[in-house]
């Protein structure tokens, strides 16, 4: 018997599938410039809109895939990844000293304790000036300063100091009441400070006051309106026992009548 030419089907199936699914120039090419166009938007993302980087990190991501997945040279695909990674480490220093505020630095009297509200008002107080040392707020006795300037929001450099009298600084370690344990923690901080350790709380704090608007929506308290800061000059102990809503209080009345006078 002579040997048969019917190729098998198989076989032939095989084949039409494996030709099938080769991948082409054209797919390849949406594939890659689409990987290159979700790179830059992740980018922007990770840098100009840095505090987008949750959405614009999964973006990067998948584009990175994209590229890979081409059917480019791996020079062409390592390439355009290899500079938008660099561009992005080589810009983030450079975007963090340009919204940086500061540095700032907090005199605050020896002896005082307890909350520190420094208010930005217009034409309102002193204007304060930057020094080579950046910005210095001198605090008053009573803990309120009045300044004219805009209060700029960012990464934050702050560095607090009592000063005594004769012009000695001692620095203040600042202090985080997520530290220390209470019957409510779930994970517990095995190194918990002491709790009489004197420190800054709650700093790099800022708020403003309430817009008031009538019927028509026309702000009714303009003159009124003003930015803070605020931070806390105290032991955990104090902070959580000593200045309570009866503390709170007295202080919002001496602020206020303070913030009145100046107008």
């Amino acid at each position: 018997f002579g040997k048969s030419s019917h190729a098998n089907p198989q076989l032939s199936i095989h084949k039409h599938v494996g030709h099938n699914m080769k991948m082409t120039d054209k797919t390849s090419n949406f594939l890659f410039y689409s990987g290159l166009i979700l790179l830059a938007i992740g980018a922007f993302g990770l840098t100009f809109a840095a505090f987008f980087a949750i959405i614009g990190l999964p973006i990067f991501i998948v584009g990175i895939i994209l590229i890979l997945v081409s059917k480019k040279t791996w020079k062409q695909r390592l390439i355009p990844i290899g500079l938008f990674i660099i561009g992005i480490i080589a810009f983030w220093p450079i975007w963090r000293s340009i919204n940086t505020v500061g540095p700032e630095t907090f005199l605050i009297p020896n002896d005082y304790r307890g909350r520190v509200n420094i208010i930005h008002k217009k034409d309102c107080g002193i204007i304060l000036e930057k020094t080579e040392n950046g910005l210095i707020y001198e605090i008053s006795n009573d803990g309120i300063l009045l300044l004219s300037n805009d209060l700029k929001y960012g990464f934050i450099d702050h560095k607090y100091y009592l000063i005594d009298k004769n012009g000695k600084k001692t620095e203040l370690p600042k202090m985080d009441v997520r530290d220390f344990n209470e019957e409510w923690t779930t994970e517990k901080n095995p190194n918990e400070p002491p709790r009489d350790k004197l420190g800054v709380f709650h700093w790099g704090r800022t708020g403003s006051t309430g817009i008031i608007r009538d019927e028509n929506g026309i702000m009714t308290n303009e003159d009124d309106q003003y930015s803070f800061t605020e931070f806390y000059v105290s032991t955990y102990t104090d902070l959580t026992e000593k200045f309570n809503f009866k503390y709170e209080r007295k202080f919002d009345s001496i602020r206020d009548i303070k913030v009145k006078k100046c107008k």
